[in-house]
Order: C-alpha cells, then sequence, then structure tokens
C-alpha cells in the first residue's frame, strides 16, 4: 500500500482544525446600539412662500431666492435630543440632510416640544417624501408626507 504524500496529511489536520474552529461559537458582545423607531405625522405644505434655504451644501446656492418646500413634523419625543434630520423623495434623485455632509442642506428647526419645521429647495418632483430624525441616543423616528 502507498504511503499518503505528507501534504496530503497536512491538508487533513488542517481541514480538520478548521472544521473544529468552525463549529465553537465566539462569546457573546455587550449590547449593541438599541433602535427603536418612533412613528411621526408630517405635514407637506409645500411652496408656501419660504425662501430660507437654497440648493447644495451648504444651502447658499439660490438661498432667498428658491422658493422651499415646507413640512411641518410632529410626534417627535421632546425627551430627546435631535442630532440630524434626512429627508428623501420617492424619485430618488435626491437626498437632503441636517446637518449637511454630502447631500443638499435643509432647515431643520424647532418649533415647541415635539414639532419641527423643515425646509428643503426643491428637486425634481416627488409624490412621497420620507422624513427621520436621529436621536442621540441611537433611536430614531419616521414619518411619511405625501404631496399633491
Amino acid at each position: 500500500m502507498p504511503k499518503p504524500h505528507p501534504r496530503i496529511i497536512l491538508a487533513l489536520l488542517a481541514a480538520f482544525v478548521l472544521a473544529l474552529a468552525c463549529g465553537r461559537t465566539a462569546p457573546a458582545a455587550g449590547p449593541g446600539p438599541e433602535i427603536v423607531l418612533q412613528r411621526l405625522h408630517v405635514a407637506y405644505l409645500g411652496l408656501d412662500g419660504n425662501r430660507l434655504v437654497g440648493s447644495g451644501c451648504p444651502g447658499d446656492f439660490g438661498r432667498g431666492q428658491i422658493e422651499d418646500y415646507h413640512f411641518v413634523v410632529t410626534g417627535l419625543d421632546p425627551n430627546r435630543e435631535v442630532v440630524r434630520v434626512v429627508v428623501a423623495g420617492d424619485n430618488s434623485t435626491l437626498t437632503w440632510e441636517w446637518p449637511c455632509r454630502d447631500d443638499w442642506e435643509l432647515l431643520a428647526q424647532p418649533v415647541k416640544p415635539g414639532m419641527w419645521e423643515l425646509f428643503i429647495a426643491p428637486s425634481l418632483p416627488a409624490k412621497i417624501y420620507t422624513v427621520i430624525f436621529f436621536y442621540d441616543d441611537d433611536r430614531m423616528a419616521l414619518g411619511m408626507a405625501e404631496a399633491p
């Protein structure tokens, strides 16, 4: 009977060790961020004469000249700090963000506890706008508005 080649023995041994290692589970990591989704009510007020933010990031281009889309958002948790707001239209052409990074800037300002106003420079018309508020504790709140 022929002797097995040393490389075959080494390959079988490596496969056996790998099978043992893959069968073990890693110790459980600590708890990760908790994402709790909160539903918001978003009212689309459309073009109502406000000219507060322009296009781009920062939203300086056309500021004061471009009539903005206006949204009023209610249902936010007044006991949490908002650190980021994102608005996306269903036409997938643009996203608005506060504070802006790579997307177009939006103006987000609190009106009273649990209520904010948002203003975005118009892009291609969308029928549905999705609004997401991010809190400082890894929670977020989401709402949608339908444009007429």
